[in-house]
């Protein structure tokens, strides 16, 4: 590689001097490099500057971090590689202490692709939005829910009545969508999944829809909603109101180490389902316990 970007996020402790760590050992590589923080009150204007050109932009963060970032990414065609500090994430590769080497592996083009499929909700005639993660139409304020109609390529499938609606990517699936019980697709899948969230008296069965499918939420008469983009950029729904939920023809892609086949020993680990050390049959009183 010879040109990268790193970004980090400005509010997360340790999170800037990791970005310097691995933009001077990038340098001493003889790679061009570009840094900079990551703002959520403004628009990144370095990255969307800077970006294009890039042969992949490193986000030391969060899964936020990288949320924040992927718009920019998937618009300019550059290769997220996602470094996490702290919390749990899925869309990070590595964490802090594997960071380092990893960059190594990365620079030296021992990284391979992996492609996920966005979203894209339009309101009315607006201008689409796209996602990485997820679309959520939601209720305006505590203590009220809000109804949603669900049509499926024209058909009406269902009545919603509760505290939001989800349309969420492969990806999103383990995020919202999973905390309410919604299923986990693999990150190459194109499809989605539409799922309520907290329905009273209508259906909580979520629904895995291929990637051709086009979705209306249509918000009903006399409740206000709000949509929310990967958890970050926010707009009014009126009542009465379409959102138009389909595939987006954009993509972001991934930079990935070890095999390509690890995502659900990588999933199980990370929910805890699995101990790093652990085998099969060697629990207390199950099969295969010491006597």
């Amino acid at each position: 590689m010879e040109r990268v970007g790193i970004c980090y996020h400005p509010g997360l402790e340790g999170a800037h001097a990791l970005a310097e760590r691995l933009a001077a050992r990038a340098s001493e590589r003889g790679v061009d490099v570009w840094l900079a923080a990551l703002s959520w009150e403004e628009v990144a204007r370095e990255l969307a500057e800077q970006t294009p050109g890039s042969d992949a932009l490193i986000c030391v963060g969060g899964d936020g971090t990288v949320l924040h970032a992927s718009e920019v990414a998937a618009q300019a065609g550059t290769p997220l590689f996602g470094v996490r500090i702290g919390r749990l994430g899925f869309l990070c590769e590595v964490t802090e202490a594997e960071a380092e080497p990893a960059i190594d592996s990365v620079l030296s083009g021992e990284a391979r692709r992996e492609r996920r499929s966005m979203v894209q909700a339009r309101l009315n005639k607006d201008e689409p939005v796209h996602a990485l993660n997820d679309v959520v139409i939601g209720r305006r304020g505590v203590g009220h829910t809000i109804s949603v109609g669900a049509r499926i390529n024209g058909e009406l499938v269902a009545e919603y009545r509760g505290d939001a609606v989800i349309v969420a990517t492969a990806t999103g699936s383990t995020g919202y969508a999973l905390s309410v019980g919604g299923p986990i697709l693999h990150p190459s899948s194109a499809d989605m999944v539409l799922i309520p969230v907290a329905p009273h008296l209508s259906r909580a069965n979520a629904l895995v829809l291929p990637a051709a499918a086009a979705v209306e939420l249509e918000v009903a008469r006399g409740f206000e909603a709000v949509m929310t983009v990967d958890g970050q950029v926010e707009q009014p729904v009126p009542d009465g109101a379409v959102v138009h939920v389909s595939r987006s023809p954009r993509s972001v892609d991934f930079l990935r180490l070890g095999e390509q086949d690890g995502f659900y020993s990588h999933l199980a680990l990370r929910l805890g389902w699995l101990r790093p050390d652990h085998v099969l049959g060697a629990g207390e009183g199950g099969a295969g316990a010491a006597p």
